[in-house]
């Protein structure tokens, strides 16, 4: 890219203010814009020194090449269509639907298709960097890529069947969902399908409680779900809270009016926009609706 977006957007580090992230505010790129005809459209939203948070999208039969790497956790919420996952080192492959979630360790090649009839999206955040420059990896090697009659499987590593994990988890299991980090960047790497039996539940609250589920909780990053119901005494409110990392929110089911206390500033955001908060930064969801509203948060690196 022609600026150096990743890593100072919206802001530098050092000038960091909350921010409700919408219209021209979205950054587009495609990945990679070495290669058009293989590409994917991506919506950047926030790329801090602690995170990047945006969406990809291919149309129907699309795909990207080369396997794209980062320089740190990945994971995927499927907004639209069905994702179609290939693990090129492992050979292996997985299907995630609309509402699951895919995690994608610090230094695992991943090449992704969309199978179906139409538009596939993905919510991302990772964490710490994108990539350690500002231009992607473009090393891989199509013919090392393992799969069915793949021209080069003979020459490569021949790797065991890989255990299943399916455990059920608490809320000591918040910051090691669905395994803790330094594990699941131990080679090979191994990429992570959460379906909603897999997500991690919780509440934040006691006397004004909030749905969490979490798809990744570990070391670098955090995803899931704010589900705020409608209806009470008055409007519906979740307790002020702040994070030990920068935090995107996402609006799925909206609108959703996000308050900062500190400032007595509010933003109704829509579905589609996004609300960046800083590191430290005191803030509220409330639900005007009456429906059930939904956020998919994004922390980098505590919560």
């Amino acid at each position: 890219m022609s600026e150096e977006l990743f890593g100072n957007y919206p802001f530098p580090p050092d000038k960091k203010k909350p921010l409700h992230i919408r219209g021209d505010l979205i950054r587009k790129f495609i990945y990679p814009d070495q290669r058009p005809h293989f590409s994917d459209l991506n919506n950047l939203y926030v790329s801090t020194d602690k995170l990047t948070v945006g969406t990809w999208q291919l149309g129907p039969g699309g795909t990207y090449d080369p396997p794209d790497l980062h320089a740190g956790d990945e994971v995927y919420y499927v907004t639209e269509g069905v994702l179609t996952e290939h693990n090129p080192v492992l050979g292996e492959f997985m299907q995630v639907r609309k509402g699951e979630a895919l995690l994608l360790p610090e230094g695992g090649y991943h090449k992704g298709y969309n199978f179906g009839q139409g538009i596939m999206n993905i919510l991302y955040v990772i964490a710490p960097k994108i990539w350690l420059e500002q231009e992607p990896p473009m090393d891989f090697e199509g013919s090392n890529m393992k799969m069915y009659k793949g021209s080069n499987n003979a020459n490569l590593p021949d790797y065991p069947q890989m255990p299943q994990w399916n455990i059920h988890g608490s809320t000591d299991d918040i910051g090691r969902w669905p395994v803790p980090g330094p594990d699941c960047r131990k080679k090979p790497i191994l990429f992570y399908h959460i379906t909603e039996e897999k997500k991690l539940i919780n509440v934040h609250g006691t006397e004004y409680p909030m749905l969490i589920k979490f798809f990744v909780s570990n070391d670098l990053c955090h995803m899931g779900e704010f589900i705020l119901p409608a209806g009470g005494v008055g409007c519906r409110a979740s307790e002020p809270d702040s994070h030990r990392g920068d935090c995107c929110l996402n609006i799925e089911e909206g609108p959703i009016t996000v308050f900062l206390p500190g400032t007595k500033e509010a933003f109704e955001v829509l579905p589609g926009e996004a609300m960046f908060i800083p590191e430290g930064t005191v803030y509220q969801l409330i639900n005007y609706t009456e429906h059930m509203v939904k956020a998919i948060f994004s922390i980098a690196p505590g919560l």
